[in-house]
């Protein structure tokens, strides 16, 4: 007579193993992209920070006409972020649009832009 033997092949211990690493490669797929998403997030968050604090600094202190492709950098948040400024024309004589696009480099791409029309005092 023959003894029942009890526990798992070698097959079926390498499936179960392999279905959980497979489980285990998704969920770290998904926490890599979970935080490349923060991270781009809080890039943007900050470059609009910028671009208010530029568009603000210009409601209080600009002349007239605004002047055209003027650049500059801010620190926020322990980084350098480079804006340039862009003023354009409406139908209104007194009254423009002024562009601020920030990059996280003076000639990167730009990581946010923000335009607000301002016109003469």
């Amino acid at each position: 007579m023959k003894q029942r033997q009890y526990g798992f092949t070698l097959i079926e211990v390498m499936v179960a193993l392999a279905i959980f690493a497979m489980a285990a490669l998704a969920a770290l797929k998904t926490a890599s992209q979970h935080v490349t998403s923060l991270v781009h997030m809080e890039d943007i968050t900050l470059a609009r920070y910028v671009a208010a604090n530029r568009l603000s600094e210009l409601s209080v202190t600009h002349g007239w006409p605004i002047e055209d492709l003027q650049r500059g950098n801010e620190q926020m948040a322990g980084q350098t972020w480079y804006w340039q400024q862009q003023v354009v024309a409406t139908t209104t004589n007194d009254v423009v649009a002024v562009t601020i696009v920030v990059s996280r480099s003076e000639d990167g791409d730009s990581v946010y832009q923000l335009t607000r029309y301002m016109g003469r005092r």
